[in-house]
């Protein structure tokens, strides 16, 4: 790593650090942010590693995604977030005392059943999308080519069809879909 490659690895620390924690948020308290924070730095040092300044493009907006996905590679690493994994955990860190009982559970239903279930009331296209990203496994990118949008935009539509299926469902009727 040259000197240019370890200033920008110093100077961005703090992006890594703020990455980690905010993931740490979303996950059990025995996940250690330290682990999140060493999996930051590395996503960190390869995008120094990869990064070129004669794209125009600034560090941060370059390095983010780097970041953010060398944590969820680490995630991945540990057995949390695998896709098509057919089983929940659910933390009892959390506030929610309706969860307090739940520690696993084994949907019956399969993958298929459950996304149109609690998919219902969404159009075809975010039917369609979800499917291909949760069921199917494609990547963000590969969904994206299907519909002709950037992999950006796909990133966008399931964040607003998950929180549509937020807002139609309690933690508790999903809980209750998962187990029928």
């Amino acid at each position: 790593m040259n000197t240019f490659q370890q200033k920008l690895v110093e100077q961005y620390v703090p992006l890594a650090n703020k990455l980690a924690y905010e993931k740490k948020q979303s996950l059990p308290k025995f996940i250690d942010v330290e682990d999140l924070k060493s999996a930051a730095y590395l996503g960190l040092s390869e995008a120094a590693s990869r990064f070129d300044p004669d794209y125009g493009v600034a560090f941060s907006t370059f390095a983010y995604p780097r970041i953010f996905g060398a944590i969820h590679d680490y995630l991945r690493q540990q057995g949390w977030g695998k896709r098509g994994e057919s089983k929940t955990v659910i933390s009892l860190d959390g506030e929610d005392e309706s969860w307090g009982a739940l520690i696993e559970t084994k949907p019956e239903r399969n993958d298929e059943e459950f996304l149109e279930v609690v998919s219902a009331d969404l159009d075809g296209q975010a039917k369609e999308v979800l499917r291909n990203y949760f069921i199917d496994e494609y990547s963000m990118r590969e969904v994206g080519e299907r519909f002709g949008v950037s992999e950006s935009r796909i990133s966008q539509l399931i964040k607003q069809y998950k929180t549509c299926i937020r807002k139609r469902w309690t933690k508790c009727e999903l809980c209750e879909q998962l187990a029928a």
